[in-house]
């Protein structure tokens, strides 16, 4: 694989004595589009808030681009983040959601509309595209 886009290396996260992310590892090449799934309490958010600067390490290095992000500020990093509510955009379609973050991007719009419907055929939901999260 060539440089990835973003790479979390032997991440750790502890609030006092409880360790909540351990030796995390990933490595996204660039254009990957990436999901965590996993049972509520076992670090996911911690992960994104980390890779996003709203919390830093205990251990380990995030690296974006070949540059260590791990002890920048959060506006310096150049990360979104969108956080779990669904509730979010009430106004926009399951379709227009999911596209949010690509057309916020720049992405052509034959672009986003097709990496869309992939991502509805992936979750099994292309019926819900033209829905909304209400």
């Amino acid at each position: 694989m060539a440089e990835p886009f973003l790479s979390i290396q032997h991440v750790r996260k502890s609030f006092g004595a409880t360790t909540v992310v351990e030796d995390f590892n990933l490595d996204v090449a660039p254009g990957e589009f990436v999901s965590f799934l996993g049972p509520s309490g076992c670090g996911k958010t911690t992960v994104l808030r980390m890779v996003a600067g709203f919390e830093e390490p205990s251990a380990g290095k995030i690296v974006v681009s070949g540059k260590d992000i791990t002890r920048l500020k959060p506006n310096q990093r150049n990360i979104g983040m969108v956080f779990q509510a669904y509730a979010l955009f009430p106004n926009l379609t399951v379709a227009q959601n999911i596209g949010f973050g690509l057309k916020v991007a720049g992405m052509p719009r034959a672009a986003i509309d097709s990496r869309v419907a992939e991502m509805l055929d992936i979750i099994r939901l292309p019926q819900m595209a033209d829905r909304y999260p209400y």
